[in-house]
């Protein structure tokens, strides 16, 4: 997740990272508390609009609110290529092999344990990094760590992203009906020839992109994943209005702070809440193991052992000011799943077992990783401190 690391000098990466911590926090101790029934309740009673269409909260904010979320990531993804860390394909080398080990170790460590049956399509889970944790780290060790460590993390936070969007899409769809996803097409065709003839009004995108959502839903393809189709069909980063910012950074600058502020912890709020009841996760053993340990080893020795090798091949340079020992720190924040994880966790599995199990082992892993990581960058800043 990208959300809200644009300010990586202040105080927005901590500030939603916290939050996000305590909204996750509260829905633990509210669905173990007396109040667990009408937690249950809030998210998850139909409310019918018509006698055929209903909703629950968890639906409004599981496949609405964070369509936002999706926005808000393809627009960071649209100006990090334009004008920030994918600018320069030398400086993406190593970042980009890291993320590819970061994604394909977890997800084979995952598979190893859980080879078939409904557990298997749980392989996606603890393939993502949630940065906004990761960057918070960063952010409390402040000058104990090089500047460009965070560079590198973002970097790699992209690629991991981009994997995790194309694995929602091509994996976890539910039975792609063509006509819906024709209509798609057409629809992100009409929004891209709207920007080829400058329009930079919001209005006309946020129409076809509420159509778009509503294709997509009918294609059976997760909607949100409208939010990164509309971003890329935004206009460019030519200012139709000399003097103004483009549409594309108005927007991103106007959705982050809802988005690391409200949505996120809504989601968290919606998604964290897990009974505490060991036995009956006893079923799913083989799950929490596969998620818990692709979150920690897997991410570890995917991004860790991938850069170290590709650094001993001369394959990508480092950072500059940024040595291999502070990429094993890197590794470990990589680990920090939580958002992405949740919400490909809601895709793998219906509710029972296997999802309280796969929520449990993200909830365990992803502090876990925000620990490691700190020690161990804690670790190297002292021993170098010490060096002559």
């Amino acid at each position: 997740m990208v959300s809200g690391v644009q300010d990586v000098k202040g105080h927005r990466p901590l500030a939603g990272a916290l939050l996000l911590f305590a909204s996750a926090l509260a829905a633990l101790i509210i669905a173990n508390s007396p109040y667990a029934a009408a937690y249950h309740d809030l998210w998850r009673t139909a409310h019918h609009f018509t006698p055929h269409l209903a909703f629950t909260f968890e639906a409004l904010v599981n496949k609405g609110f964070m369509t936002l979320f999706f926005l808000v990531i393809g627009l960071e993804l649209r100006r990090e290529l334009t004008h920030g860390a994918l600018r320069h394909p030398r400086t993406m080398i190593l970042p980009l092999l890291a993320a590819a080990g970061g994604m394909l170790v977890p997800a084979l460590i995952y598979h190893l344990l859980n080879p078939q049956g409904l557990a298997a399509r749980g392989w996606g889970i603890p393939m993502s990094t949630d940065v906004a944790f990761a960057a918070a780290a960063l952010v409390v060790l402040g000058r104990r760590v090089p500047r460009n460590l965070l560079v590198f993390v973002l970097a790699l936070a992209i690629v991991d992203d981009v994997g995790a969007i194309l694995v929602i899409a091509l994996y976890y769809n539910h039975g792609l009906r063509a006509l819906p996803l024709v209509g798609a097409l057409l629809l992100l065709a009409a929004s891209q020839g709207l920007a080829r003839r400058g329009g930079s009004r919001i209005g006309p995108y946020l129409i076809l992109g509420g159509a778009l959502w509503g294709a997509l839903w009918y294609g059976g393809i997760d909607p949100p994943l409208a939010g990164v189709l509309l971003a890329a069909a935004l206009p460019g980063e030519t200012p139709a209005v000399p003097g103004h910012a483009p549409l594309a950074r108005r927007l991103e600058r106007r959705l982050a702070p809802y988005v690391t502020y409200g949505v996120l912890p809504l989601f968290a709020l919606a998604n964290a809440g897990l009974p505490w009841a060991p036995r009956d996760l006893t079923a799913s053993s083989r799950v929490l193991l596969g998620v818990l340990l692709g979150l920690l080893l897997g991410k570890f020795c995917g991004v860790g052992g991938v850069s170290w090798l590709a650094t001993r091949l001369r394959l990508g340079d480092l950072p500059t000011g940024v040595a291999l020992r502070h990429l094993g720190g890197a590794a470990w924040l990589s680990g920090i799943g939580f958002t992405m994880a949740l919400f490909v966790n809601t895709l793998a599995f219906p509710s029972g077992p296997d999802r309280a199990a796969g929520k449990l082992a993200i909830l365990a892993a992803s502090p876990l990783a925000f620990i490691f990581g700190t020690v161990w960058l804690l670790v190297v800043h002292r021993k170098a401190a010490r060096t002559p």
